[in-house]
């Protein structure tokens, strides 16, 4: 469940960096040309999904203990989508397959 905590903080706010107006708009791709074009209606699935994210903190954690994981969750992504991609280092394939195996790494192990 923490992968998937992990997961919808990294969807958010990779969408609230992306329809940011200052960003630079360089990508070709279809789910990018969406995002920027759909920039209200993205911000609000963005919102919805950081609620659902600290919802699903706090009901993992209790209360004080997962609104601090929630923030540093938030502070850790958000630093790591900030310097990562202007470089154009964050592909959906990676991030795809990166999600399923930590997902499938957390409900295997622990």
């Amino acid at each position: 469940m923490v992968s998937i905590t992990i997961f919808i903080v990294f969807i958010s706010f990779y969408l609230f960096y992306k329809t940011s107006k200052k960003t630079i708009k360089h990508s070709p791709k279809k789910l990018d040309k969406w995002i920027v074009n759909n920039n209200q209606l993205t911000k609000i699935i963005a919102s919805i999904l950081l609620l659902n994210s600290i919802i699903a903190s706090i009901y993992l954690f209790g209360f004080a203990s997962g609104f601090l994981l929630f923030f540093i969750l938030l502070m850790t992504v958000g630093s790591l989508i900030i310097i990562v991609a202007p470089l154009k280092l964050i592909q959906y394939k990676s991030v795809f397959i990166l999600f399923i195996s930590s997902l499938l790494f957390e409900l295997f192990i622990f």
